[in-house]
């Protein structure tokens, strides 16, 4: 009896026990037919997209420096904009710090101009250091700052201010087929092409030419191209102060530029300033301004408050590659009048400059650079200051007839961030005939040594 009852428990427990095991494996033949279904899957999806790859290499030219063994790897449309939007690169979808781009620059050297020049006892100096900070706010707007807390060698007397601040909308409609760039705020002048390489990371030389014109102003700016033909326009205040204006009268720039030919660039730059009591933009160190105003004149001062300016310059650059070398000839020629209520002391001006470059060895470079200033005219003195090292504002007042410049450097770049320069140089300064003063000429030869950075 006992028997009987354990047979028939063993039965009942076991039976549940084979049902759950024929169970698991009808499951595992399933996964395994899965398995051999997804494989399959995934060698298919692998051969087609390696026929896309190879159809792509066929049809798709080789760079001039490609070799058989160089690969090509594309993205497709929808792949890149997939990774893209995983990156984080919508603006309005990132956090604050990822639409962030902080740069800058520093200058540091060792500098001498002899007694009659600004550093008599030669000195080491941090001659120029700025942020720049650009945001991206929306889609093709930028904001951007200029912080400068070290500007052109003036350590004592300036404090850290802003340069450069505006609002960039890189890409506005005009028409289906035209669109322009519009920066508003307090903007580089567009005048000429040395205000594109004045700072120090970016000047081949220590020194700036002896005209140099460049400045900043608050107002609005266009720019587009025309047929291949580049073009920047320009509506400012015109005044030096900052966020200021005088009167209703403002400062108008209008600038074309291109390459005719592929190792020429050409530009024009035009401005007139309208009436001002101290412009903006600055010239051979000075700005537009009455006679005698500031700085004293042998031939006495101008009554009017304010004088109308008007700028023109021309720029040339040839190119030359010499045995995978950087080789150009750069040229400039300008003129301005100031335009006083009173002829007598109505002023024109003329300037130009010579820069021949030449790339040798390994990273080095040398470069000359010959320009001068004037009004050219021995009865008409303006004050021409030679920024930073010539010192002419104080030295001579309005009574510089000429002043010129010549200067040869040496420079190494072991990399784009890193600028070293020795250059060498003399300025010197031609008076009116009735100035009682004395150029000392002998004393204004220069030399210095400057490390530039950036990053």
């Amino acid at each position: 009896m006992v028997r009987s009852i354990c047979i028939v428990l063993g039965v009942f427990l076991l039976t549940p026990v084979t049902q759950a095991t024929d169970a698991v494996d009808e499951l595992q033949e399933q996964v395994n037919q899965l398995s051999q279904q997804l494989r399959a899957l995934q060698e298919q999806i692998r051969q087609e997209r390696s026929d896309e790859f190879a159809q792509e290499e066929t049809t798709l030219p080789k760079s001039h420096d490609e070799t058989e063994n160089t690969s090509f790897v594309d993205l497709s449309l929808q792949q890149k904009s997939s990774i893209e939007e995983a990156a984080g690169t919508n603006v309005l979808s990132n956090p604050w710090w990822r639409n962030f781009d902080l740069s800058g620059f520093g200058a540091v050297g060792y500098y001498d101009t002899g007694s009659a020049g600004t550093r008599g006892n030669g000195s080491f100096e941090i001659k120029e250091a700025s942020l720049f900070v650009t945001a991206e706010v929306w889609d093709d707007v930028e904001f951007f700052m200029e912080l400068q807390t070290n500007r052109l060698g003036k350590d004592d007397d300036k404090f850290t201010r802003t340069g450069e601040v505006y609002v960039h909308f890189h890409d506005v409609s005009i028409t289906d087929s035209m669109a322009v760039g519009l920066k508003i705020g307090r903007i580089d002048i567009p005048f000429g092409e040395e205000y594109l390489w004045q700072d120090a990371i970016d000047n081949p030389l220590i020194t700036n030419s002896a005209a140099y014109p460049y400045g900043w102003d608050e107002g609005i700016l266009v720019y587009g191209d025309f047929h291949g033909l580049g073009w920047i326009a320009a509506i400012t205040d015109g005044t030096d102060d900052r966020s200021t204006e005088e009167n209703s009268d403002k400062a108008f720039n209008f600038k074309i530029y291109g390459s005719p030919l592929e190792a020429l660039d050409l530009s024009l730059s035009m401005m007139t300033n309208g009436a001002v009591s101290k412009s903006a933009i600055e010239f051979g160190g000075s700005h537009f301004r009455p006679v005698g105003v500031a700085h004293q004149s042998t031939l006495g001062t101008s009554p009017s408050t304010e004088v109308d300016g008007d700028l023109i310059e021309i720029n040339a650059k040839y190119s030359v590659p010499v045995v995978g070398k950087k080789t150009h000839l750069a040229l400039t020629f300008g003129l301005a009048k100031a335009d006083d209520s009173d002829p007598l002391f109505d002023r024109d001006f003329r300037w130009f400059s010579v820069e021949p470059f030449l790339e040798f060895g390994k990273n080095w470079y040398a470069a000359l650079r010959y320009s001068e200033i004037g009004t050219y005219e021995s009865t008409e003195g303006y004050h021409f200051d030679g920024k930073t090292f010539a010192g002419g504002n104080s030295a001579f007042g309005y009574d510089a007839e000429r002043f010129r410049r010549i200067s040869i450097g040496l420079g190494w770049t072991p990399n784009p961030h890193v600028r070293a320069k020795l250059e060498i140089g003399r300025d010197l300064y031609e008076l009116i005939d009735v100035s009682p003063l004395v150029p000392n000429n002998g004393d204004r030869s220069f030399a210095g040594f400057e490390i530039a950075v950036g990053f």
